[in-house]
């Protein structure tokens, strides 16, 4: 067996094999450009390719910060497997443990002491290791001393033939008469939107602010603001140019109850299916939020494993 590391020229059988691996979780040209190697961490020694008697066996791209994140600054100490997968036809044969070996040790090189997989927030594909898509993917990671740390699911919806429920466009009409408005972005909702995401969702506020220099929030994103026009909801779709994914979405923590995330849902769904988008999706929801979503006709279509596992560092290994 051989592992190496990715070379600018593997792009064509890097794809191929990403796809042929993870048949749940297929790549294309665009997607493996913009969200792998255009990203700002990338660093193809944390991109490893096996090979078997020649043939492309395994991948697996690992990552850490080099470069602060907006919100979460560096996050020193910390690393992610963002995806990882082994042919069909050479799995059971140590190619997927060799690779996570050569991705530990890189990693414990690059300072990480502790590393999760699938939940690197700036370019994540998945959030977890799916319990069913992958067969014996929790077990495999478990037998290397990961952790499973809890669950979260993605969850769906068809919009063929949606219709906008009576009970929320009534809704919508007591909030109206109460002071909100509930409309598609336009540019001078800038700055209160902004305000807002830093106040009460401040992780989200690089996807919004990408949404908005896209030039594509207009269509992509509903606001709700208060009488005085203050942000105090929003919802947004098409994260990573995915014109069908769901999300971010919130309202403002002191006034959840009175029904505002339910109109801006709702208004979401109409707005895609006037468009002609007849599914939404969104990969990480948990706790509460699965019965909520449950009740707006979402349902549950990926379970995932949150896995992680504590390595030690040289200057741990030192003390």
């Amino acid at each position: 067996m051989l592992i190496r590391t990715y070379k600018a020229d593997d792009e064509a059988a890097a794809i191929k094999l990403w796809n042929d691996s993870l048949p749940r979780d297929q790549i294309d040209r665009m997607n493996f450009y913009n969200r792998i190697i255009c990203d700002v961490n990338f660093d193809p020694s944390g991109y490893l390719l096996a090979f078997v008697d020649g043939l492309p066996a395994g991948f697996l791209y690992c990552t850490r910060r080099q470069i602060p994140d907006e919100i979460s600054g560096l996050e020193q100490g910390k690393g992610w497997i963002v995806a990882m997968g082994v042919h069909p036809d050479f799995r059971r044969r140590g190619v997927g443990r060799a690779l996570v070996g050569k991705a530990e040790e890189f990693l414990r090189g690059a300072g990480v002491e502790r590393i999760d997989v699938g939940t690197y927030a700036t370019n994540y594909i998945v959030p977890g290791v799916d319990k069913d898509a992958y067969d014996c993917g929790v077990k495999f990671f478990e037998a290397l001393g990961f952790e499973n740390r809890g669950e979260c699911c993605a969850m769906s919806m068809s919009l063929h033939g949606y219709t906008y429920p009576e009970k929320y466009k009534q809704k919508r009409k007591k909030l109206e008469a109460e002071g909100f408005s509930i409309a598609a972005y336009k540019d001078c909702d800038a700055l209160p939107l902004f305000a807002f995401m830093r106040e009460d969702f401040p992780h989200w506020l690089p996807n919004v602010r990408a949404c908005t220099l896209s030039g594509k929030a207009p269509e992509r994103m509903i606001i709700a603001k208060d009488k005085d026009g203050a942000v105090v909801g929003f919802a947004m779709r098409g994260m990573d140019g995915t014109e069908e994914r769901f999300g971010p979405f919130g309202t403002k923590p002191g006034l959840q109850g009175l029904g505002l995330g339910s109109v801006i849902f709702n208004e979401m769904m109409q707005s895609m299916a006037s468009r002609r988008i007849f599914y939404t999706y969104f990969l990480w929801t948990n706790g509460r939020n699965l019965e909520i979503y449950a009740t707006w006709g979402m349902k549950i279509f990926r379970t995932f494993c949150l896995m992680g596992k504590i390595i030690y560092s040289q200057s741990i290994s030192k003390r």
